[in-house]
């Protein structure tokens, strides 16, 4: 039985939580989780959303305030020959309790000024109750690996001695594996918006954005079983269940191992640092995204809605606390890329009624210019296609009080397999969301909204390790819901 106590995949928090491109989140009210699409949006929100449209607020001071509590289920499905269960499937849950959005907004003539916060990217946290199939081969891979390395030791014992001492029956493995990760991209945005005329209003602002990734765990108490011949009894136990370094170094002190004792040593050695590792690692960065966007109002019936981010240049800086680097994963001083993608979105809103609004939107997240890698050099080869969203909405007004409203969002992904693994992959999904809208005063707004993520199933299929094996399939799910409440405030 395996014992992976517990991981947390860090390397899949780092991307986006929920809606928007690989590593940028979207969903940043609570209005926009009850109708799903706000790129044309001209209440509180657009200070995210559509910068240029603050113009149609009324004069004075708004304010929102937005939480929304996440929660993802990532299933991953592994048939690695050597790994104890074949297949065996990994649960990921995902929690996100703490999600906010909060803008602030002074409207006065012609001009507004706003500010926001938002988490960007990142803002949650993935573990996996039962591993991951990249840490856990690592240890399944003692096995072939051993046997492989002391199948020669035997053939050369059995053809001096007429004996097989059977050092390379080894059969299994064990081990206890924690890795906790977070990742939060923290947003500080400004803009200045201004109404040229009653037809065009245009916006000028920024963002400024921190980084945060942090990594903590270890793997030890790693261990394997083997049955070697009792040639020799006592000198290497049978069965064998134990640290695989301690295992070569009882048969390097036995007459059939003593020739390949130093290097049964130095294999010892290395496989004790391999299996007993930590990690305590801060990666950290910051910076600007410039953010121009153009509202336009043509009648009463509709509005028309265009921004455009330019790319968020980001270099984390890592800190490795006590030395614990994952056994050379992390060095102390590195810098790694982190660049969000320039991203395009646009809107309409319509208004058929007085008690009906319509409202259809889209995202283009420009990823065949961005570096997902981690290096300083671009790897277009991962990307085939940019990131798209798309997006409808409908909202009714039943009273003056209350409106009901629901929506769907679907996102078309670009990446290749060279992308996608276990630590970090991207699919298609669908997105279905409702809730409601209270008007309680002239100046109070509360929106509730719930919605539901589905992604289409990926996979991936590579070589094994091993010649001789069949190709390890790697398949991928995730489903998500998030729950939003959100108050607007008007003075």
């Amino acid at each position: 039985m395996r014992k992976i106590l517990t991981l947390v995949a860090a390397m899949a928090i780092t991307g986006s939580l929920l809606a928007g491109g690989l590593v940028t989140n979207t969903n940043h009210s609570a209005y926009m989780v009850r109708m799903l699409s706000r790129q044309a949006s001209t209440g509180v929100d657009a200070v995210y959303f559509n910068p240029a449209g603050l113009t149609k607020l009324a004069d004075g001071f708004h304010f929102s305030v937005n939480n929304q509590i996440i929660g993802q289920t990532k299933t991953i499905t592994n048939d690695y020959y050597f790994l104890t269960e074949n297949p065996t499937t990994y649960v990921g849950t995902v929690s996100a309790p703490i999600f906010p959005g909060v803008y602030a907004v002074y409207k006065t003539g012609k001009l507004a000024f706003s500010a926001g916060f938002n988490p960007v990217g990142g803002g949650g946290g993935a573990e996996y109750a039962t591993g991951l199939p990249s840490f856990e081969s690592q240890i399944a891979n003692l096995v072939p690996g051993l046997q492989t390395q002391l199948a020669p030791l035997d053939a050369g014992v059995e053809q001096a001695t007429g004996v097989n001492p059977d050092f390379n029956n080894v059969t299994a493995y064990d081990g206890a594996i924690f890795f906790e990760g977070s990742s939060i991209y923290f947003g500080y945005q400004a803009n200045v918006s201004y109404e040229i005329n009653d037809l065009i209003s245009v916006a000028l602002g920024g963002r400024y954005v921190t980084a945060k990734n942090t990594y903590q765990g270890y793997i030890n108490d790693v261990t394997i079983t083997a049955s070697p011949g009792q040639v020799l009894p006592g000198t290497v136990p049978a069965p064998y269940n134990g640290s695989p370094g301690n295992y070569l170094r009882a048969i390097g002190n036995t007459p059939y191992g003593a020739s390949q004792k130093p290097s049964l040593d130095a294999s010892a050695a290395a496989l004790d640092a391999m299996t007993n590792v930590e990690a305590d690692v801060v990666e950290e960065g910051s910076g600007f995204t410039p953010i121009i966007s153009v509202n336009i109002t043509p009648n009463d019936m509709f509005n028309i809605s265009l921004k455009y981010e330019f790319k968020t240049n980001l270099r984390l800086t890592t800190t490795v606390n006590d030395g614990k680097d994952a056994g050379g994963m992390f060095e102390d001083g590195a810098t790694k890329v982190a660049d969000m993608p320039a991203m395009l979105s646009a809107g309409v809103g319509v208004r058929p009624s007085g008690k009906l609004y319509i409202a259809a939107g889209m995202s283009y997240y420009f990823d065949k210019s961005n570096d997902y890698d981690g290096s300083t050099d671009l790897e277009v080869e991962m990307i085939d296609k940019n990131f798209f969203e798309y997006s409808v909405g409908v909202e009714y007004a039943l009273t003056k009080m209350l409106k009901l409203s629901a929506g769907y969002s679907g996102t078309q992904t670009g990446v290749n397999e060279k992308y996608q693994s276990d630590l970090r992959y991207s699919l298609n999904t669908s997105t279905f969301g409702g809730g409601i809208g209270l008007t309680l005063s002239p100046m109070i707004d509360i929106n509730l909204g719930g919605m539901w993520t589905m992604y289409q199933d990926g996979s991936v299929t590579r070589p094994a390790p091993y010649t001789g094996l069949p190709d390890v399939t790697e398949t991928y799910d995730t489903e998500t819901w998030v729950i939003g409440i959100g108050v607007d405030l008007h003075f």
